[in-house]
């Protein structure tokens, strides 16, 4: 797919299409953190329901559909995975065998961990059959959490955020969720695969700024080839304090592993308040590329949208 870029960001997020609406009213009630794979000029998604505390990220479901409607043909709830809580998750077809990577929170030892489930069809996923993709242990983590994957030169690639450990790190888990504790930066990093199934991780891509607006958070949330490069979108904060509601950036890579940040604030969407973007994955389909995201409302609660742009995009999407 070869399409000419003629906007300053990727896409705009002020004329994007709700797709799938929060499940409640006001802050802690999300639909988003998606992830999406095209088959032809169908589009399978993955997303997460969320509501607050203590409930958190209750439901994973996948979809099928296009960017004006989604049905629902899969879903498991956190008890599926003995898990407090279920984060951002990726979906793909490797050949014949689908692939369901989850993010989620061992309930046994408050770390975030990712699993892959594989099925025949991706209505028929089950969460009894899931290994271990990418833990705290192989990365010397203290979490890893939100995949995004995408194959490179017959290899497979998958981002996570990630906090770096340091030292003894059992204390920050009884929150269930380390990165939201403030004591360590929510950065990116990858590990590589030749199957999708034994990952190797490869180290830190993508790190905070030592200031500014994105100096506590910078997660890698979606890629798109950009003449001989990639264009990537990620969430930044400032502080944990913002770690429900990141802004987002635009970096640059040549090979996905050593990124430049764009300019020194927030690209896409609001810079805080309704109409803020995170959570950014992009798709192509035929002639045209999709953003899906989730968006702040006035009332602080987050609904999955999409954007989709014709004809302007120049590369090959991610």
């Amino acid at each position: 797919m070869h399409l000419t870029l003629n906007l300053p960001t990727p896409f705009d997020p002020s004329s994007a299409r709700l797709l799938v609406r929060s499940p409640g009213d006001g802050p802690g009630h999300w639909a988003g953190a998606a992830g999406a794979f095209a088959d032809g000029d169908e589009i399978f998604l993955v997303y997460r329901l969320r509501w607050p505390r203590p409930k958190r990220g209750g439901i994973v479901r996948v979809a099928r559909g296009n960017e004006e409607k989604v049905t629902t043909i899969w879903e498991a709830a956190r008890e599926d995975f003995a898990s407090p809580s279920i984060e951002r998750c990726a979906i793909l077809r490797d050949d014949r065998r689908w692939r369901l990577y989850v993010s989620y929170v061992d309930g046994l030892d408050g770390r975030w961990r990712i699993d892959v489930i594989e099925a025949a069809s991706p209505d028929a996923f089950d969460p009894r059959s899931r290994r271990p993709a990418l833990d705290c242990d192989m990365a010397n983590a203290i979490a890893v959490k939100d995949p995004w994957l995408r194959r490179v030169e017959g290899r497979w690639l998958m981002f996570v955020s990630y906090g770096e450990r340091r030292g003894d790190d059992r204390r920050l888990h009884g929150s269930g969720d380390a990165l939201s504790t403030g004591a360590v930066k929510s950065e990116t990093g990858v590990a590589s695969s030749a199957d999708g199934l034994r990952w190797r991780w490869e180290g830190k891509v993508l790190a905070a700024s030592r200031a500014g607006w994105d100096r506590f958070a910078s997660r890698l949330t979606t890629a798109i080839r950009d003449g001989d490069g990639w264009l990537g979108l990620y969430d930044g904060s400032a502080t944990v304090e913002e770690n429900y509601e990141e802004r987002c950036g635009l970096a640059r890579s040549a090979d996905l592993r050593t990124w430049e940040k764009v300019g020194d604030g927030p690209a896409v969407g609001s810079a805080g308040g309704p109409g803020t973007v995170r959570y950014v994955e992009s798709v192509a389909v035929g002639e045209k590329l999709l953003f899906l995201f989730e968006r702040t409302r006035a009332d602080g609660a987050h609904d999955l949208c999409v954007s989709v742009v014709s004809g302007s995009v120049r590369g090959t999407s991610g």
